[in-house]
Parts: structure tokens; sequence; C-alpha cells
């Protein structure tokens, strides 16, 4: 029975991590709510008993030492939440500890007889509203929990507490029928607040990480069913770009891995920018390498030109971001990027538990092999016949006929005379 399960088959298993971490952060904050409201409820409860009692040790020893134990509470609760790894466990003892301490601080006022008298003497209604706002209150806090069972047992503690309280408290009240249905409602509000809240979460998740590799409006088409990645894979023509760094083995000898590190960094945000802006997809970092992707998933425009265009301009940004780099005294930065166009296999590839978006087939080796010639032709930008020709640009010239490994027929590479 789906409604039973913690967690349904609508989460995604992929950010386990992430909720459980948002969970553990979220209980932290509601020991904080915790700490706050109990003890002023406490503060309150000690200031009425002196205002009508006066100095009453009894009543004085009794709150300060409820208010102590809470305060140990919460502060093992925030030492628990705040260290390292995930805890079940944590969340089922917290509610319990919630419902019982309302249970208790009912069953202190019966015993302290002037506070005692300030419930017996409140209307029906008032008693009533207070109750059950307060068990609303701790309820819904049930929604920042992870899973569904956990709603369900706060419910049924809430549930059993207010029967208790008014059942068998000194008040002449008992528990009625829409008192009951209001506390399963808010069962019901806090499963509705805890879906919004993941379902939401996951989505934000989800855009971030498109957003790491596809443009902002391709990103809005696969959300908004414009364009579907399907499961499996699918044949598309395409056009691949593989960029990489020149010397980068001898540049990693000779600095520092920070110094490597913020560099490449600072690149792979130049280049990443200028291929989202020509309908690209960063299919992967490779080391120091880029492979972008252009034609899927979205399928609109000329991928070729698409491709082309888009390695001119990284071209141009390196010699912009080369300039800051000299005057900031790191090394310079040479690429080679090698264009070519075909078909190949578009979708999600790898396992139930990690899966990747990416394109498979000979067009990406290719593309590969064509860039390893632009250092031996000393062209940055080498470009396929096949990918000139679906581009249908006239600038272009013909650079070699050459032999790429693993291929038997040699392949005329072009390049852009004006770069």
């Amino acid at each position: 029975m789906k409604w039973l399960k913690d967690i349904d088959g609508s989460f995604d298993v992929l950010l386990t991590d992430c909720y459980q971490q948002r969970e553990m952060e979220m209980e932290y904050h509601i020991n904080q709510i915790r700490f706050v409201g109990l003890m002023a409820l406490f503060l309150l409860e000690l200031l009425i008993g002196l205002l009508n009692r006066g100095l009453d040790w009894t009543l004085i020893v009794v709150d300060l030492g409820t208010m102590i134990m809470t305060a140990i509470w919460c502060f093992c609760v925030s030492k628990w939440a705040k260290s390292d790894g995930y805890k079940p466990w944590l969340k089922y003892v917290s509610i319990l500890f919630d419902y019982l301490i309302i249970l208790a601080i009912t069953l202190e006022m019966e015993f302290l007889s002037e506070i005692g008298h300030f419930l017996h003497d409140m209307h029906n209604t008032e008693f009533e509203l207070m109750l059950i706002s307060a068990l609303i209150l701790f309820n819904v806090m049930s929604a920042f929990r992870q899973g569904k069972l956990i709603i369900y047992y706060s419910t049924l503690c809430c549930l059993a507490t207010g029967t208790v309280i008014l059942e068998h408290s000194g008040t002449a009240r008992a528990i009625e029928m829409h008192e009951q249905i209001i506390i399963l409602f808010s069962g019901l509000l806090s499963w509705s607040i805890s879906s919004y809240i993941t379902n939401t979460y996951t989505r934000l998740r989800h855009r971030e990480r498109l957003l790491r590799y596809l443009p902002k409006k391709l990103v809005s088409a696969v959300e908004t069913g414009k364009v579907d990645i399907e499961p499996g894979g699918e044949r598309r023509n395409v056009t691949v770009l593989m960029a990489d760094i020149r010397r980068f083995t001898s540049m990693c000898e000779s600095h520092e891995p920070e110094v490597i590190t913020g560099l490449l960094n600072r690149y792979f945000s130049a280049m990443s920018s200028i291929v989202f802006k020509y309908d690209g997809m960063i299919d992967k970092f490779i080391g120091d390498a880029i492979m972008a992707v252009f034609g899927t998933p979205q399928g609109e425009g000329n991928s070729a030109s698409n491709a082309i265009n888009a390695a001119k301009e990284m071209l141009e940004a390196l010699t912009a971001l080369n300039e800051e780099f000299i005057k900031e005294g790191l090394p310079r930065i040479e690429i080679g990027i090698g264009i070519h166009s075909g078909d190949a296999i578009a979708g999600n590839v790898g396992s139930v538990s990690c899966m990747d978006y990416t394109v498979i087939g000979d067009t990406v080796n290719v593309a590969a092999r064509i860039e390893s010639k632009t250092k031996e032709l000393n062209k940055a930008l080498l470009i396929s016949k096949v990918s000139v020709e679906q581009s249908k640009k006239q600038n272009l010239e013909k650079a070699a006929e050459v032999s790429l490994k693993g291929r038997v027929e040699p392949i005329e590479v072009f390049f852009d005379p004006q770069i």
C-alpha cells in the first residue's frame, strides 16, 4: 500500500543524502523553536503561580527543575543534529518528547493548585482552543521531517496526548469528535506541506544540476515538457566540440595545485557560458578538456554552425582571459579545438544509482582525434568536412587530409583563415 510507505517511488534516491542533511538542519531549527517556546511557557506558568500564591518554593523548584531538564534535552538534540551522520531515530524521540512535555506541563498544573484553578476556571472553548492550537503547532512541525511515517507517528502521538489530557485531567472535560477530526486534519496538512517541500526541493536540485550542463532556456524547456530527455537513448545527428589545453601536464608540474584549480575554474566558466550561448550542452569535463555537444537534447538550429561559432568565440574569449592571467602572474593557456558532426546515441547512460545524459558513438571519437591534430597542424581550430558541409559556411579552407588513429579512411579537416 503506497500510502504506508515512508518514501514512495517518486522520491529521488540520488538526493537521499541531501534530504537527510536538510532534515538534520531542520531538526536543529525546530529544536531552537522548541527551546524558546517551552522556556516562555514555563516562565508564564511560574509568573501566574507567583502572582496568585506569592513566593512558593514548591512552585519555583518544580518549574526550575522542569526548565533545567528541558534545557538539557534541547542541548542534547542540538548536539545530535549538528554532529556528523544521519540519525533517523532522532525525529521519533524528539516528537515523543514534545508531546510528553505538553502532558507533563498539564499534569504539573493540576498539582499546583492555583494554576490548576486557572484551568478549571477557563471556559471549555478557551481551554480547547489553547490545547488544540498547541498540539496542532507541534504536529505541523513534523512536516519538516523526512518521510510519511513520521507524520503518521506524530499525528498518533498528538491524538493520544489530547485524549489523555482532556479525558484524565481534572478539568472535567472530554475530547470531542470534532477535536479528533481537527487533529487528524492537522496530520493531513503536515503531509501536504511535507510533499510540497520535498517536491520543490527536488525540482530545485534537478534544475541546479541541469544548469551545470545546459543553457538556461533549454532547462526551462525540459522543465515545461517542451523537450523530453528520455531514459535510454535515441539516434541523433549531433555536432561534438572537443577543446583541450595544450602542455597541461608541464603546467601542472611547474605550478601549485591551488593555482591550477583556480585557473581551470575561470577557464571552464568562461567557455561554458559561450557553449550555452550557442545552445550547446556541456557533456563533461575530462581533466582539462571540455566535451560539448550541439543538437541534443534540443534539435533546433544548425548544430554544426552553432558549434563553429562557439569555437571561434571561445578562442576570442581565451585571448582576453590570457591577458588577465598574464597581469596576475598566472600561466598563459593555449587550446586546440576539434569539431565533427554525425550520428550518435544521445540519452541517459549509467547505472540505477548514477546516470548521466551523454552522447556515445564514433562521432565523439572522431572529434577527439581531430582535436589531437590541432597541435600537429599548428591550428587552434580544426573542423571536419562533414561539419563544414552541414554548417554551410563558405569562408573555411581545407587544412589537410589526415589519418586518424583507429580509422582506416583519412578525413579532410578545415580551418578558419581569420583565426
